[in-house]
């Protein structure tokens, strides 16, 4: 006999989403520093709302795990990309940033057991797949000439673990 997932999230469940919470503050505050400091240029609206697609996106991580929620960013995360966030740099390194989180996402997917957080990854993830190939627009990148900017994860991106 084979049972069904659970649907709520486990308690292992929790911690990942905790960390990918805490994931999606960072992006969100990295991308308000670029906007404090100039380096959306032409595009704060498109920066604007990719900060504030990493804001919904850790509030409803949040609401489905309630209390557990950390409520605080993956510092780490933060200070490792802050520094590239700005000037020349920032498109590059955003567009760098989304990939690391489309790969984090993944790879927490293929580790949660109940079902509601994993659509709840899912649907975080395609956003993320989303900003990825905006980011290669803005970084100057071309469709046709830098395909894989826009349809691939770079081999050097590494998922982040909580574990780490």
């Amino acid at each position: 006999m084979t049972t069904s997932p659970p649907r709520r999230p486990t308690a292992a469940d929790i911690e990942l989403l905790a960390y990918a919470q805490q994931a999606e503050l960072a992006a969100r505050d990295l991308y308000r520093a670029a906007l404090e400091n100039g380096s959306a240029g032409d595009q704060p609206g498109s920066v604007a709302a990719i900060a504030a697609h990493h804001d919904a996106a850790s509030q409803s991580i949040s609401s489905m795990i309630g209390r557990n929620a950390p409520q605080e960013r993956l510092e780490t995360l933060f200070t490792t990309f802050k520094p590239s966030f700005s000037g020349a740099t920032f498109a590059t390194s955003a567009h760098q940033l989304e990939n690391t989180l489309v790969a984090t996402h993944q790879a927490l997917l293929e580790a949660l057991e109940g079902t509601e957080g994993a659509a709840l990854v899912a649907s975080v993830m395609i956003a993320e797949a989303r900003h990825v190939v905006a980011l290669a627009a803005l970084a100057g990148l071309s469709p046709a000439a830098d395909t894989d900017a826009y349809l691939t994860i770079p081999a050097d991106i590494v998922a982040l673990s909580p574990e780490s």
